[in-house]
């Protein structure tokens, strides 16, 4: 199993930007929640609000602003574009996914005390962390590499039947790379010449949420205090697609096709505590601490290459043992454990018309950690990778709320600062996200609308130093509908 795993990581490295695991831990440390519509019309500014099922994931003690019992449920869409650059070729994709940003049930009791314990509440939700869903493509002509070098360069040296599995053998085995007659040395040469058209694909799908259970406790409607269990969930599905084509006819070879499909799920588990303080009736001022999560996660690995000659020669291959039978998916358990996240809050109410909020979040992401379950050594070079590549960041959110009557518009953004250390690939890698929202609220029943439009630019590495630029964006709806009883 060891072995395996190791294939695995080994076979990340070649696309270092998405599959590797130094990328991975990032990918499944950082949160862009969808939640309910109101708080993301707000920027998800809600540490110091409450009053708002995004509590349960924010800061438990916002579930002890509730005076009713809710009921909310929030379906939505979103809607990725992504815009890559490479070799001077600008290429252009998108996806379309269903989100479920937010349910929950808040069981509110309340003391009619106006001091000491003026009331509780209790909460059952779940919340929208994370969306994974997209699609990228990427195509230029390359004038002085191919991915079949990269192949011959880890090859050379090595008997075939010593290859990686997962890799240099399938490369092997369409012809791709193949010997160099009479070399004493395992020598290898390529029938891909140069200039390659190349062209590849990154499809992903999935996302992260966290099922929770809350409670919150009003002191004098001046304190609130709240703790939080979170159940989180993770799925992550990624097929990457490297094809080269022959058009300039320089040799017999006419095209082959690299793919890899990495399926992983988790669970984890995480605890979290807040406060929410009233110094004065406009005023709020509120904190959570987010202890790490404990992803316990399983994953699967697999790739498969075809070729295409002139002559008409075809090739397909998958894994296989030195005696020819098939290799079933590589498979490997492990931990993954998330840096801790500190929030604060603050925001002003501006009588009946309205309010403004921000909000602050340390993440020191060079505090994520594996463990392997078998060996808890054996995740320790990529640890260090981990603390050399990221660092910490201090997160911005805003947002605020206009009430006309029944009616209510909103509008707020976020910052987000380039996780990665300086000196880094990605070290400008930035996010802003700009959100906007209206709502209408009776007495026992409420509908919002939230967007949110978040915009990344980022670097790719297809293999080597072969780089594409790319711009993403996503894009997301959010309609909550809530009932109070």
């Amino acid at each position: 199993m060891k072995k395996i795993f190791a294939i695995i990581i080994t076979s990340a490295i070649l696309y270092p930007a998405t599959a590797q695991y130094v990328g991975q831990a990032l990918r499944f440390s950082q949160t862009f929640p969808s939640m309910t519509a109101r708080s993301l019309g707000m920027g998800g500014a809600f540490v110091s609000l409450g009053g708002d099922m995004s509590a349960a994931y924010l800061n438990p003690a916002g579930l002890g602003v509730y005076r009713k019992s809710e009921l909310t449920l929030s379906p939505g869409f979103g809607y990725a574009k992504s815009v890559s650059q490479y070799l001077g070729q600008e290429e252009q994709d998108f996806r379309y996914n269903f989100i479920f940003g937010n349910a929950g049930y808040v069981a509110a009791y309340n003391s009619k005390k106006e001091s000491g314990l003026a009331g509780a509440s209790f909460s059952l939700a779940y919340n929208r962390l994370n969306d994974f869903n997209n699609n990228i493509y990427m195509e230029g002509n390359n004038q002085g590499s191919s991915l079949s070098d990269f192949f011959m360069d880890n090859a050379s040296g090595n008997h075939p039947d010593n290859l990686n599995a997962f890799r240099e053998r399938l490369a092997f085995d369409t012809y791709v790379i193949d010997t160099v007659p009479g070399s004493l040395y395992y020598d290898y040469q390529t029938p891909v010449f140069y200039p390659a058209n190349q062209r590849k694909t990154v499809e992903t799908e999935g996302g992260s949420g966290e099922w929770s259970i809350g409670f919150g406790l009003n002191f004098s409607h001046v304190f609130y205090f709240g703790m939080g269990l979170g159940i989180n969930q993770l799925h992550y599905k990624e097929i990457l697609t490297h094809s080269e084509y022959d058009y300039t006819n320089q040799s017999d070879f006419d095209n082959f096709r690299f793919t890899e499909t990495l399926d992983l799920r988790g669970v984890g588990y995480t605890l979290k505590l807040g406060f929410i303080a009233k110094p004065v009736s406009f005023l709020r001022i509120g904190g959570s601490m987010h202890i790490p999560t404990y992803y316990n996660i399983e994953e699967e690995y697999y790739a498969t290459m075809a070729s295409l000659f002139d002559n008409g020669d075809e090739y397909q291959a998958s894994p296989t043992n030195v005696d020819g039978t098939l290799i079933d998916v590589g498979a490997f358990e492990y931990k993954l454990v998330t840096p801790l996240r500190a929030m604060g809050g603050l925001s002003v109410q501006i009588g009946k018309m309205g309010l403004v909020a921000a909000d602050v979040e340390y993440v020191d992401y060079s505090n994520i950690r594996y463990r392997n379950k078998d060996a808890y050594d054996d995740m320790g070079e990529y640890n260090r990778e981990i603390q050399d590549e990221y660092k910490s960041v201090l997160n911005i959110k805003a947002g605020g709320e206009w009430r006309f009557g029944q009616l209510s518009v909103r509008a707020g953004g976020g910052y987000y600062p380039s996780p990665y250390a300086s000196g880094t690939l990605n070290q400008k890698t930035d996010y802003t996200e700009i959100t906007g929202g209206v709502g209408y609220r009776d007495k026992n029943f409420f509908v919002d609308l939230g967007v949110s439009a978040l915009m990344q630019d980022e670097k790719y590495t297809l293999y080597y130093n072969n780089i594409a630029d790319l711009d993403l964006n996503r894009y997301k709806f959010i309609t909550t509908f809530g009932f109070r009883f």
